[in-house]
């Protein structure tokens, strides 16, 4: 037996290795061997088995398998091809960027012990003759209410270990061993307001939401749109919605653009079923991968919220795959090769699988709102708009004759308020601190209002997974007065006390060469205007070119004329 063997090198040619007769019986596509290559031991991938070899040179043996690697499915494995094949990117390339798991030998996750006081251990405690015991007893009862990490004792005792193990041996204490998860996965340093209770719906989102799970049980192979503008409920009903095919036993993938928006879908969905939603980003440190992979692999973790890569993990039953704010730029891996879109990759992977497939946004990208007039997608809608959920207000403020990056009206209404000790987010969609930058931007609000507490959220102020998290929880908390932000606050975060948002320059971006900046600038400011969500609110967009067509269509919601017009713009190019 033979294989083919993908290194990861940009060529496109695999290698043939002989498969030694004890190893034939564990070999499969996707796996994970250990190869002799020029001199070197190395990480292959398995891409060919076939009973004859294509190399007609000496022909080297495979040294090992990795016992370890998952099994994968073949819909997986007809994914990862198809985006080398659609995408024309070497399959070398491919698969290191989306399996590259499958080279974990083994998967350590770091392991933490708490220790607690027992009711014997409190009894005796005025009675123990030994100070270091007593002293490491009085310290347990003090916090008994809370979780103590055994290390914490080292300040009482140098040799606290050992006298420990003499307590729990009499039963005083009680050591725990677990796993010691940093991020929301551990324990959450992101507090949202928790909600235990089954999730109730309203009329209008049990209408939508039979009407998708009939669809899915008749219809799946064609994709299905929930749309609805900011705030109508769309992430409370594909919850629902995840809820209906976790009760089938299936697995289900939830796709977000940005990892600022893992925390309030996972916090949701790990309430309802805890212990069975793992997340998975770039940012995550390798031990954490490593709980996430053990866990899908012992069949724990049924429900996955992550980014791009994701989409790429190794659930061989799965039910459907989510994708939220799919319009989104951020779905596209340009940075780096393999470059796709992660939308579209979605979509064949839930056809490869037979999965269902739920793409959901307030405003669809100009894609999936062509596909959906072409019956390619069904399209379905809460129609409740923000605007009679609450009093909002949409001010487009022409700034030609303004002083400086902030309106008076915008200044007055800060003012306004910061009286009313309500929040207050802006948006301006450049980095740095020259110009016209948010950095310049932060400069001026401070110059004016010193008194304020101001939380800038860009990649500058970001240096980790956790760092997004502990950010928009701060400011949840009520510890900041304004949270000044680039689009990546616009995107799905709910902020309950904010009353007034504004962006400082809505002209950023419309001029790049680049036949998408228009309906890029319009998704941006009818999502951002959606972030408002007090019972009276208002929003402030401030441009240099009010009457340009997707600045102003955006302000006043007309959402079916925008698309119509972008797609005549489309044909005619």
């Amino acid at each position: 037996m033979y294989v083919e063997v993908s290194i990861p090198i940009a060529l496109f040619k695999t290698f043939t290795y002989l498969v030694p007769s004890k190893l034939r019986s564990q070999i499969f596509l996707g796996q994970s061997v250990l190869i002799p290559f020029n001199n070197k031991k190395i990480d292959g991938f398995i891409t060919e088995i076939n009973k004859t070899k294509k190399y007609s040179g000496k022909v080297l043996k495979i040294i090992n398998i990795n016992k370890n690697c998952f099994l994968i499915s073949n819909e997986l494995w007809k994914t990862v091809n198809w985006v080398a094949k659609y995408y024309i990117s070497p399959l070398n390339i491919v698969l290191n960027h989306t399996i590259q798991y499958q080279h974990k030998k083994k998967y350590i996750v770091p392991q933490i012990k708490h220790i607690t006081i027992t009711s014997i251990g409190i009894k005796i405690r005025d009675s123990i003759r030994y100070p270091s015991q007593k002293k490491i007893l009085d310290y347990l009862y003090k916090y008994k209410d809370k979780k103590i990490d055994i290390r914490d004792l080292k300040n009482i005792s140098s040799s606290y270990r050992n006298i420990c193990k003499t307590l729990e041996l009499n039963h005083f204490v009680d050591i725990l061993l677990s796993n010691n998860i940093k991020g929301i996965m551990g324990d959450s340093n992101f507090d949202f307001k928790k909600n235990k209770n089954l999730l109730i719906l309203s009329k209008s989102q049990k209408n939508v939401y039979s009407s998708l799970i009939k669809h899915f049980e008749i219809n799946k192979d064609r994709p299905a749109f929930l749309g609805g503008p900011p705030g109508s409920g769309k992430t409370t009903l594909y919850t629902k919605i995840v809820e209906n095919f976790l009760n089938k036993s299936k697995q289900i993938i939830i796709l977000v653009p940005e990892i600022s928006l893992i925390p309030q879908i996972y916090d949701k969905l790990n309430n309802m079923h805890p212990n069975q939603v793992g997340v998975w980003n770039s940012k995550m440190l390798q031990s954490e991968k490593s709980y996430v992979l053990s866990n899908i692999k012992n069949n724990q973790f049924k429900i996955i919220v992550g980014t791009r890569s994701s989409l790429y993990l190794p659930f061989n039953n799965l039910g459907i795959i989510i994708v939220d704010e799919e319009q989104e730029a951020a779905y596209k891996q340009d940075q780096s090769a393999p470059y796709y879109n992660a939308r579209d990759v979605a979509i064949m992977r839930s056809q490869f699988s037979k999965s269902c497939i739920l793409l959901v946004s307030s405003i669809p990208s100009i894609e999936t709102y062509y596909q959906i007039s072409r019956k390619k997608y069904v399209s379905f809608s809460l129609l409740k708009k923000y605007k009679e959920n609450s009093n909002l207000d949409i001010k487009l403020v022409d700034m030609s004759n303004e002083k400086g990056f902030l309106s008076q009206i915008l200044i007055n209404e800060i003012k306004k308020r910061i009286n009313r000790n309500e929040q207050i987010v802006i948006l301006q969609n450049k980095r740095g601190s020259n110009s016209s930058g948010i950095q310049k931007v932060q400069s001026v609000l401070n110059k004016i209002f010193p008194e304020l507490k101001i939380l800038r959220y860009d990649k500058d102020t970001i240096s980790s997974s956790n760092s997004y998290f502990d950010l928009i929880n701060k400011f949840n908390n009520q510890e900041a007065n304004i949270l000044l932000g680039t689009q990546m606050i616009a995107k799905g975060i709910q902020f309950n006390n904010v009353s007034l948002v504004s962006i400082i320059n809505a002209d950023i971006g419309l001029y790049l060469p680049d036949f998408r900046s228009g309906e890029r600038i319009f998704q941006l400011i009818y999502q951002f205007i959606g972030r408002a969500k007090h019972h009276s609110s208002l929003a402030i967009i401030q441009s240099f070119n009010t009457e340009e067509k997707y600045i102003k269509d955006a302000c006043k919601q007309k959402v079916e004329e925008n698309f119509k017009y972008i797609l005549k713009e489309r044909k005619e190019l």
